[in-house]
């Protein structure tokens, strides 16, 4: 019998949450999903590409990325492992689809992204203490 049910449930909408406001190109709610000193390191192909030690300074980065013209995100498998009742760890496995404008056309691009996230559980809720975030590919297949 797993007594963490509610708190797997409760972390997967946690990262659910992000996906799907992302989608909306709604960064500003991510002050609802990641701590105010967020640790996030962004990798690029093995190499880190973007770094943030404070939730706003996060926000202003991913919003200087641009906004894409259409994205979808779709998490896969997420796998936690609890330290104790207030501290978990896991990894989350997503395909992010973005379509841009480049020179006036329409460009697809599908990333494959993995989360390593350290969540901490205050007053009752869940958020993401720490995140690495690795784009392991990316596609540019042609769009129809």
């Amino acid at each position: 019998m797993d007594f963490r049910a509610q708190d797997r449930l409760e972390l997967k909408a946690l990262v659910d949450y992000y996906a799907t406001e992302s989608d909306k190109n709604n960064q500003d709610c991510y002050v609802d999903i990641f701590r105010p000193d967020i640790k996030l390191n962004v990798y690029f192909g093995g190499k880190l590409g973007m770094q943030a030690t404070e939730v706003h300074d996060m926000i202003r980065q991913y919003k200087a990325f641009g906004a894409a013209k259409v994205s979808f995100h779709m998490n896969g498998q997420q796998n936690v492992d609890f330290t104790d009742d207030t501290h978990a760890t896991g990894t989350c496995y997503a395909l992010a689809t973005l379509v841009t404008e480049q020179d006036g056309k329409d460009v697809l691009t599908v990333h494959a992204v993995r989360y390593q996230d350290k969540y901490v559980k205050i007053d009752g809720r869940w958020w993401i203490a720490e995140r690495n975030q690795y784009f392991e590919w990316s596609a540019f297949p042609p769009l129809a």
